[in-house]
């Protein structure tokens, strides 16, 4: 959501609280409070609108293959707004919050990625429903999200059981990575082949939701004050803003911030993800870089220094202390570029998932998308976003360098023989390679890429890699 649309919604929205990061977590014990797009007044009990609806079930079990929306069973009555109209009066520890929260978070998240697509986002089940199904507190150890609906459990205890102290439903990393689902489902589409693998499209799919749950995520101030009073503006260290989801201090489902090339990766999808969601994170804290640079807020040695590239220095220490003397005084400022840049990689992302097809997706495809949008946004990081993605294995088929082709393997080898020694060869031969050169098309295949020619150098291996799953 751009910062002008975030300024105007504080005006006119309907505010609820929500929290930024699981409340256990010890910088993120209060809730904050946010504005959704519709006016205050607007948001029915539930609470429900035009696009979905929260159904606060009782006892419900998740929907399996012989059930599925509407739910009909035993339910609450639906959470009411306060008298003016909003939902920020709600009690943390309530049901009733619960509720609240989750219509917030996926109200919320529907706001921020709408407004970078610059159009309503319709369902892709909209043929069969209309709303989207919000179930917060089902009896289950996990959370899905469906055909029509979200519902959500709660974690598990040390022993395996359900946790009834940790719903799911208020994480809003989780809800944000399923509502990014969704939109990739509306946005992209699914592949309709069946002779693609879609192996690269399951990564592509597990990627689009942790980068939707991390933008969604900066819009917090919560956040991004911390990730900044935590860093001082050197992203490049695994920090708040990468842990996607987080069940636990101690376990993450996925880091953006990682040090995965393709060729380290699998076919399953969360694993397969890292590559792209890293290769992606890596464009916005570079463009924040240069914005920092361009505003002489660093040097652009320190720059050099800090990224995993070439001219990576391995004296980490020395590189933290220069950007905490550069952060001092200058803490709005880079607030400021850290939200442009937030906003790039929005409009960025939005342009490129709206514009991929799903049928044999590959992720140099995917790459090639990416550079097209920077194109229409203003062609500033094209070289950056080469860069960021050939250090991870992964390349556009624009840059990849074909194999050479030579007359051999054009089937000219034996006119080549004839001709190569042009004081000898027959004037009959040389006609003859002429008038074939004429009437076949050498077709340039693509062979094994030269890496040393086309990668960066490896970065520093002295960098730290990212924290386990």
């Amino acid at each position: 959501m751009s910062l002008r649309l975030d300024a105007a919604l504080a005006n006119t929205g309907t505010r609820f609280r929500i929290f930024p990061q699981p409340r256990f977590l010890p910088s993120f014990r209060n809730p904050e409070v946010v504005t959704v797009s519709i006016p205050a007044g607007q948001v029915a009990a539930g609470p429900a609108d035009n696009r979905m609806n929260v159904i606060d079930a009782i006892n419900k079990l998740p929907y399996d293959g012989a059930s599925q929306p509407p739910f009909n069973g035993t339910k609450n009555p639906p959470v009411p707004p306060g008298p003016a109209g909003h939902f920020d009066y709600l009690n943390p520890d309530s049901r009733a919050f619960a509720c609240a929260t989750m219509y917030a978070t996926v109200r919320r998240t529907l706001d921020i990625w709408e407004d970078y697509f610059g159009h309503p986002i319709p369902w892709f089940f909209e043929a069969d429903f209309e709303k989207l199904e919000l179930i917060p507190l089902i009896e289950w150890d996990n959370a899905q999200s469906g055909y029509g609906f979200l519902e959500f459990g709660f974690g598990r205890t040390p022993a395996g059981g359900i946790d009834h102290t940790r719903p799911y439903c208020e994480n809003f990393d989780v809800l944000a990575h399923e509502l990014g689902h969704n939109i990739l489902f509306s946005q992209t589409g699914l592949p309709s082949n069946p002779a693609d693998p879609a192996i690269d499209y399951g990564g592509y799919q597990e990627s689009g939701g942790d980068l939707t749950a991390i933008v969604a995520s900066m819009h917090f101030n919560s956040v991004v004050d911390h990730l900044l009073a935590q860093t001082r503006g050197n992203l490049f260290t695994v920090n708040e803003l990468d842990r996607v989801g987080e069940l636990s201090s101690s376990r993450e489902i996925r880091v953006a911030f990682n040090s995965k090339r393709l060729g380290d990766v699998g076919s399953e999808p969360h694993e397969r993800s890292l590559p792209l969601t890293g290769g992606i994170f890596d464009i916005m804290v570079e463009v924040f870089q240069k914005k920092l640079v361009a505003h002489g807020l660093i040097t652009q040695d320190l720059a050099t220094r800090s990224t995993q590239g070439p001219g990576g220095s391995p004296n980490t220490a020395q590189i933290q202390k220069e950007f905490n003397a550069a952060y001092r005084n200058h803490e709005a400022a880079f607030k400021q570029l850290l939200l442009e840049s937030r906003d790039y990689l929005g409009h960025l992302l939005a342009r490129t998932w709206k514009s991929v097809d799903p049928n044999f997706l590959t992720y140099a495809k995917v790459v090639r998308q990416i550079l097209e949008a920077d194109r229409a946004l203003g062609n500033e990081n094209q070289e950056t976003i080469r860069g960021c993605f050939a250090w991870r294995g992964i390349s556009s088929p624009a840059a990849i360098q074909f194999a050479a082709r030579t007359l051999d393997s054009c089937r000219f080898g034996g006119i080549r023989q004839a001709v190569e020694p042009s004081d000898r060869a027959p004037r009959a031969a040389v006609a003859a390679f002429e008038a074939d050169a004429q009437r076949m098309t050498i077709k340039r295949a693509s062979g094994e890429p030269r890496a040393a020619e086309r990668r960066k150098q490896p970065r520093s291996a002295t960098r730290r890699p990212s924290a386990t799953k």
